[in-house]
């Protein structure tokens, strides 16, 4: 389990008890199935959502319902998404046009 040091806990809030209620709060969405919001090769958890805070995947901000938070966090997904399929995208018109420089206009190999 990870332990953090005051600093780092400092960075997020200077509240441990807030920190205590923020990452329990999100081991529950964890437990529920909710997925992380970060790489990690921990299971458990707890250790989950303080990766995720110290990452700050998660936020301290204005208090809001479980809707709120779960569309907020969908939001923030699709957004991620939208940028990963934006770079594939780009990616598969540069191909394109290196294989179309290849080919030639002919269909020939230049």
């Amino acid at each position: 389990m990870i332990i953090p040091s005051f600093s780092e806990i400092k960075d997020v809030t200077n509240s441990r008890y807030e920190l205590v209620i923020l990452t329990a709060k999100r081991a529950r969405k964890i437990v529920d199935g909710a997925k992380p919001l970060i790489e990690t090769d921990s299971t458990n958890p707890v250790t989950i959502s303080i990766e995720e805070i110290l990452d700050k995947s998660i936020v301290f901000g204005e208090p809001m319902s479980d809707r709120e938070y779960a569309k907020k966090i969908e939001e923030e997904k699709n957004s991620k998404y939208e940028i990963i399929r934006e770079r594939e995208l780009r990616e598969l018109e540069s191909r394109t046009e290196l294989e179309d420089d290849f080919i030639g206009s002919d269909g020939e190999n230049a």
